[in-house]
């Protein structure tokens, strides 16, 4: 549990009963995000006390009979799991986008261990599943490891492929390459962009040969690197620019390298109190546009299992991405390794019942 900014307490929850409507799931991996380590710092609101872990496949423990013929699943079934839980009242809910519904619980990002059962997150043995949630079945053959990369894929499928509108031929920037944008990058290059460009830090070597065996250029930036540093280095005319970096110099310099027309798409947290200055003539004189994305829906996630079966190599990068497990009596070394960035480091998760923390593989470079 997160009790408060980088404050981490083991306890234990009572399983509760099932009801008709519900289920209960026994956790198999949880990856652990970026949005994580925000929330364990303090960028981010949380409701404390909080259990983090919204990226989240496992087993059904136990389930209702309403809540397994809506879900068509039964015990034993391995699903990977909607962060949201919305209300399905609401005129999002309503509409599809039922990731911007106001009143939406959510897994492991916005509901308190003081909301009974208590069990909201996936860094847990188990996980309540309530009525509304939104489970998907997955194939018996998927690793743990690239199920929990789904979402990502989902991600930017949803950001590139429909809110950016990416066509065959398309050039497209990926600003950050952490493995929101190195999934976003196995995307793109599935959709048929003519060229990929993913940028990032010198520290980040693991994460910079993954993304150049995915068919992408990859750039080192620097943060005090300059506008006119970064169009040299990175260049212009992009059809889409997708920032997931969370860097507001960055997010700044991004429009400057598409050409008129083309789209921004933001998807980037830059946290609490931070800024980010835009030359906003230059995206009037070029009518840039920009779309802000959050998380993806129903149909995105569907795609990317319809991705990962169809193309195996996919599920097989996906699967590459997960580089350090982590036990879950050590959240707090998890956490730390998506901070540090260590050598050979590219994503962590966190997996119940695991007795000592482990480097699955590190990164092949060319």
């Amino acid at each position: 549990m997160l009790v408060g900014p980088e404050r981490f307490e083991i306890q234990s929850f009572t399983v509760p009963p099932v009801a008709d409507d519900e289920a209960l799931l026994e956790v198999e991996l949880c990856g652990v995000c970026g949005t994580d380590l925000k929330y364990a710092a303090g960028q981010l609101p949380a409701p404390y006390p909080i259990i983090l872990g919204h990226e989240v496949v496992g087993r059904i423990a136990a389930i209702g009979t309403a809540a397994a013929d809506r879900h068509g699943a039964a015990v034993g079934d391995r699903v990977l799991v909607e962060s949201s839980i919305p209300c399905w009242h609401c005129d999002a809910c309503r509409s599809g986008a039922y990731r911007l519904c106001p009143t939406k619980g959510g897994y492991g990002t916005r509901t308190s261990t003081n909301v009974p059962p208590g069990l909201w997150g996936g860094m847990a043995e188990q996980m309540f599943i309530a009525p509304g949630s939104i489970l998907h079945r997955l194939p018996a053959a998927l690793s743990a490891e690239a199920a929990v990369g789904v979402p990502l894929l989902a991600n930017g499928l949803q950001w590139l492929v429909r809110h950016g509108g990416l066509a065959p031929g398309d050039r497209v920037l990926i600003q950050g390459w952490g493995p929101q944008g190195l999934a976003a990058a196995l995307v793109a290059r599935s959709a048929g962009a003519a060229e990929v460009v993913v940028t990032g830090l010198a520290t980040d070597g693991a994460r910079l040969a993954f993304a150049a065996r995915s068919g992408a250029r990859t750039v080192v930036v620097a943060a005090d690197d300059s506008q006119s540093a970064r169009l040299e280095l990175v260049g212009r005319e992009f059809d889409i620019a997708l920032d997931v970096s969370g860097s507001p110099d960055a997010i700044a310099a991004a429009p400057a390298h598409l050409r008129s027309r083309g789209t921004f798409v933001l998807a980037g947290l830059v946290g609490r109190g931070a800024t980010v200055p835009i030359a906003t003539d230059e995206l009037v004189w070029r009518e840039i546009r920009i779309q802000a994305v959050l998380s993806k829906d129903d149909a995105a996630i569907r795609g990317a299992l319809a991705l990962v079966i169809g193309q195996p190599e996919i599920g097989a990068r996906l699967d590459e991405l997960i580089t350090d497990v982590f036990p879950l009596d050590d959240v707090t070394s998890a956490i730390g390794a998506v901070k540090a960035g260590l050598d050979g480091f590219v994503k962590a998760a966190v997996q119940p019942g695991l007795r000592g923390p482990r480097r699955r593989r590190k990164v092949r470079r060319r």
